[in-house]
């Protein structure tokens, strides 16, 4: 099997639960956070919080800046498309306190098979903290950012909180994604 025929598979399957705006934007989106934790590597500041000057660390840096700028954007359109189309509660049930799906989707688990993805059920939950965590994370980097444009003495507080944050989106990114493609995996050979 080559990787085009895997990737043309994957993106089928993404199909059969996303409409294309949201594959391309969900894909999107994935790509620019796994590149944001990559590039922030090389970012570097000196004591004062000005841009360290020697060129790769400025490139890093101000790539940093600007993806994370462009994630705002679309962190935006990702929460009012999914908001707008599927309502708060879809991702959030228990915060009315239905469990129902939730219940159901861990019985499953416990027969070990996985759970479809069904409204308020578990995998909606785990997408619905995918939606907070990002939010936080691009928030957060953007507050940062305008801050130290401004000098601010809580700049370095903001990135700070930016740093811890960017550790539930890593977590988020490893979880949902190792279950997306043990998903497709199990699409994908148990329909041989």
């Amino acid at each position: 099997m080559s990787i085009s025929t895997l990737i043309g598979s994957f993106w089928h399957f993404l199909g059969l639960y996303q409409k294309f705006f949201l594959r391309c934007l969900h894909i999107a989106i994935a790509i620019l956070v796994i590149t944001q934790i990559l590039n922030s590597n090389g970012m570097g500041f000196t004591p004062t919080q000005q841009v360290r000057s020697d060129l790769l660390t400025e490139f890093f840096t101000w790539m940093h800046i600007a993806i994370g700028i462009a994630l705002l954007c679309l962190c935006v359109a990702l929460v009012v498309y999914c908001l707008a189309t599927r309502g708060f509660r879809y991702f959030y049930p228990y915060l009315w306190g239905d469990f129902t799906q939730i219940r159901r989707d861990l019985k499953t688990i416990t027969r070990f098979k996985l759970p479809e993805s069904e409204p308020r059920g578990l995998a909606t939950c785990v997408q619905g903290l995918g939606l907070g965590a990002l939010s936080l994370v691009v928030i957060s980097g953007f507050t940062w950012f305008v801050l130290w444009r401004l000098n601010s003495a809580w700049a370095v507080d903001m990135k700070d909180i930016h740093k811890s944050l960017t550790g539930l989106i890593e977590f988020y990114i490893v979880a949902h994604g190792s279950m997306g493609i043990l998903h497709f995996i199990m699409w994908r050979f148990g329909k041989q």
